[in-house]
């Protein structure tokens, strides 16, 4: 690829953006590019990364799942419950392999209702969530539980690097965000070099032009939800494991900043195109912007202010481009 395309690249624009707003800020106010602030906003990525990097592949296909977050939670509580009661001592792996298959049965859940019912997934996943969260609180319970596994105790202070700052404080990266590298780069692989990742792309592209080249939509499109309840799942005890505690209404509003790192990093809402890569800049410039209004002193109020008028940007800029192009042409 040469220079000029590359810098012409979405993830290449955005990557600068992002850059540049962290310089911005720290011109602003100089203590906010410090390893400390900088850990701590890896490790803020983790789970909104996992919930990004399954509504992407979801997107992809051109569908809309906003189930993840009832997904997370009904994972991370019911593996906290189950594993209180029969496995307190069991390893963090194995909570995250528990997590991860109630993740990957609920998503599935999702996947055959969308796929073999030819239902609207945004009302189907809405449906589900409703489900999902209520079967969790009655049946399950609604209890804060702070007795977690000894496995999540353990993983909550587990830091890959550990590191002197400036000022003599010892700072750490999260396990957490070695974690969501290791999944972002399989899932890369998958989605660009193999057959299952060139079929979901193909689907969102067209769907009826993918079954007449012979691709089994209807189990492609099972499997992207299952991958993504699955990814909720594993996000969803992170999220518990990271504060040590397991409470049911976690993770509940959280859909929107999920939402706008996907299409500012580039996936388009009707399928069919983005990147792995495109999505973790998303979640980053997400999660920088945010911790940045923070730092300057800024109304949390003015989050979400600040993050829907991302996402019409990134929604509203390419399509006023393209009637101009076509204007033109």
């Amino acid at each position: 690829m040469t220079l000029p395309r590359l810098l012409m690249r979405h993830e290449t624009i955005l990557l600068l953006v992002v850059v540049g707003m962290i310089a911005l800020i720290n011109l602003i106010n100089p203590g906010f590019l410090t390893l400390f602030n900088l850990f701590s906003m890896l490790k803020s990525s983790t789970v909104v990364g996992l919930f990004a990097i399954g509504f992407f592949v979801i997107l992809v296909i051109g569908g809309l799942d906003v189930s993840f977050a009832a997904i997370a939670i009904v994972a991370m509580y019911g593996t906290v419950v189950i594993a209180n009661a029969f496995f307190p001592d069991l390893s963090i792996w194995l909570l995250f392999g528990m997590a991860g298959l109630i993740g990957m049965l609920l998503g599935t859940i999702n996947g055959v209702l969308v796929a073999w019912l030819k239902a609207p997934s945004l009302i189907i996943t809405l449906g589900t969530t409703s489900l999902f969260r209520g079967f969790l609180l009655y049946f399950v319970g609604t209890d804060t539980i702070r007795r977690v596994p000894s496995g999540m105790v353990d993983f909550s202070r587990t830091n890959v690097l550990t590191l002197t700052a400036e000022n003599g404080a010892r700072v750490g990266l999260h396990v957490s965000v070695i974690i969501l590298l290791v999944i972002a780069l399989l899932v890369h692989f998958i989605m660009r070099h193999t057959t299952v990742g060139r079929s979901l792309y193909a689907i969102g592209g067209n769907r009826s032009a993918a079954q007449r080249m012979g691709i089994s939509v209807l189990k492609i499109e099972t499997l992207a939800y299952t991958a993504a309840g699955t990814l909720a799942g594993i996000a969803g005890l992170i999220a518990g494991g990271i504060i040590r505690l397991a409470n049911p209404q976690t993770l509940v509003g959280g859909e929107l900043d999920v939402i706008a790192a996907v299409v500012i990093g580039g996936a388009a809402i009707t399928g069919g195109r983005g990147s792995v890569v495109g999505v973790l800049l998303g979640v980053f410039l997400i999660v920088t912007t945010n911790s940045s209004l923070i730092a300057l002193g800024v109304s949390t109020v003015w989050q979400k202010v600040a993050i829907g008028t991302l996402l019409l940007i990134a929604i509203g800029l390419p399509m006023l481009v393209r009637r101009m192009q076509g204007a033109q042409s």
